[in-house]
């Protein structure tokens, strides 16, 4: 595999990751609304999915997901049932100091959040059985092993993102977090972003 290609595919990866998505707006608002801590927890979550994603990817399970119209429903009314309930346990919080949030919280759960938002999306499991593969070259053998390192330079790329992503979500936060006004303002946004996720899950086709 030449350095060219394996470039070719660092530009157009990477390209995808910095276009918004449901993961990048989940740590967005999981950040500005919770901190630093909450927020790079909630990016291992989700790039934890990825690496599973990857696996099934490489192993030529998650073709599953793209021919079988039933585990695609099936796997995409939990995703939309989990983001709504995230929705509504946003709606119902207290308004707290946002510096105490993220304290307060066991940091397990945004990692947790992350990772079962991330897997639950059946998008992201048909996005690796169809792109990865454009990148392979059968001629080099070990075709599975070419889609998992693809998918490991995909995760990493997600990571340095994401982590930037947090850095400038929780600086926000912070600069608002004695603002009730705005705290409370916040709360409604991030009952609104998962609720929005949720309902676009709802009405995406297989």
């Amino acid at each position: 595999m030449t350095l060219s290609w394996i470039l070719s595919y660092i530009v157009v990866s990477l390209t995808i990751v910095l276009i918004p998505g449901q993961d990048m707006l989940f740590v967005l608002t999981q950040s500005l609304t919770s901190g630093v801590k909450a927020g790079m927890k909630t990016v291992l979550g989700s790039i934890t999915g990825t690496f599973i994603h990857t696996l099934l990817a490489a192993g030529g399970l998650s073709i599953i997901f793209q021919q079988s119209v039933l585990a695609f429903n099936i796997l995409k009314i939990v995703g939309v049932l989990y983001l709504l309930f995230l929705a509504i346990q946003s709606f119902r919080s207290k308004t707290e100091p946002l510096s105490l949030t993220s304290t307060q919280m066991n940091t397990a759960q945004f990692f947790k959040k992350g990772f079962f938002t991330n897997l639950s999306n059946p998008k992201v499991a048909i996005f690796f059985i169809t792109f990865l593969p454009q990148f392979v070259n059968p001629s080099l053998g070990y075709v599975g092993l070419q889609m998992f390192s693809f998918g490991m330079i995909f995760i990493l790329e997600t990571l340095v993102v994401f982590s930037l992503v947090v850095l400038f979500a929780s600086y926000l936060g912070k600069r608002a977090k004695n603002n009730r006004n705005v705290q409370l303002s916040l709360k409604y946004i991030q009952g609104t972003v998962f609720g929005i996720l949720g309902l676009k899950l709802l009405f995406t086709d297989h």
